[in-house]
């Protein structure tokens, strides 16, 4: 389920001011993956630093050659136009097409890379200002389903359906951050974000510090923003939703989200936060859950160890908001 990732729309997230410690905070940004990649850690004087930063950015930079949707000969595309023969892939791809298996089945299905058809068509209907036929949206759903996606050994891939194409915009940037993580921790360094355009990801905590704080803000039932603060340690959060992100069609809000099992944008206006031990976790959850909506996605998030998630739904008819414990308990009191 592809979706456009940023606090700045859904739910803001900002990292705050920190007091420096023995060791020097150092900052650095780059653009990749549609959006401004934020890199904060800390560090002893005498490291190279930006060695060490750009390090963290040719890691993400390598990632997006192979796991991007939008650049035509990449591995992930190329992927598709081999279907339905077996292909060996790359480590990287391997692993997170077979992580992206493993949450659509644990998410009733309700995460799926495979929508790559829909959401293509989806895009251009919308676009135009209307809306895909039903019997368009069905000869599309013939190419689409995670299930259409085997693993023959631990090195290769099989779509089992000519025309499948894969978009890992559900989990990538999630990954990508997980993996800049890994180079950081690599090179010492165990305090340190990865801002992936409002998705982060944060390792230990600054010098002197128990925990990253954050800015965290959503809207209540009048409109209004609430801020608060929240703390996070070796630990990511992610948003998605539909509830400031549509295209408005015949006076009905629809959504870049699209429900697998129906093979339609959604128009359930919901918002979603999701905070998880690594930032692919987060990532498929967040898009999962902006899917199935508070009352379906209650059972699947107290099933599943280690996510802790804030949700609102705002519907014609009522505004619904619900948190875990565990959420609320990494809010800082006012």
């Amino acid at each position: 389920m592809n979706r456009t990732k940023g606090f700045s729309i859904l739910i803001c997230l900002f990292v705050l001011p920190l007091f420096l410690s023995a060791q020097k905070k150092y900052e650095f940004s780059h653009q990749q993956m549609g959006t401004q990649i934020g890199l904060i850690f800390y560090a002893p004087e005498d490291i190279d630093a930006e060695g060490v930063a750009k390090s963290v950015f040719q890691r993400i930079d390598g990632l997006n050659a192979s796991l991007s949707n939008y650049i035509e000969d990449s591995e992930l595309n190329n992927l598709g136009k081999w279907a339905p023969l077996e292909v060996g892939v790359s480590p990287e791809l391997f692993q997170i097409l077979k992580l992206s298996t493993a949450y659509a089945e644990k998410t009733d299905g309700a995460f799926d890379i495979t929508l790559g058809p829909l959401i293509k068509l989806w895009k251009a209907a919308l676009k135009r200002g209307e809306l895909p036929k039903k019997r368009e949206i069905t000869s599309v759903m013939e190419r689409v389903g995670y299930w259409n996606l085997e693993f023959p050994t631990d090195t290769t891939v099989k779509l089992r359906k000519a025309g499948m194409q894969l978009d890992l915009g559900g989990i990538g940037k999630g990954f990508a951050a997980d993996e800049a993580i890994k180079v950081l921790q690599k090179n010492r360094i165990h305090a340190a974000l990865v801002d992936m355009g409002g998705d982060i990801t944060v390792s230990g905590s600054p010098p002197n510090k128990e925990y990253w704080v954050l800015g965290f803000s959503y809207f209540d039932e009048k409109g209004e923003a609430v801020l608060k603060k929240i703390q996070l340690r070796n630990q990511a959060i992610a948003t998605s939703g539909d509830l400031y992100q549509y295209t408005l069609i015949d006076g009905k809000r629809y959504s870049h989200i699209i429900d697998p099992k129906t093979g339609r944008a959604l128009s359930n206006h919901i918002q979603v936060t999701t905070m998880a031990p690594n930032g692919a976790m987060a990532d498929a959850y967040a898009s999962a859950l902006s899917v199935l909506g508070i009352r379906s996605g209650k059972k699947i998030v107290e099933e599943t160890a280690g996510l802790e998630v804030f949700m609102v739904e705002d519907l014609p008819d009522q505004y619904a908001l619900w948190g875990t414990p565990g959420f609320y308990g990494h809010i800082l009191k006012d």
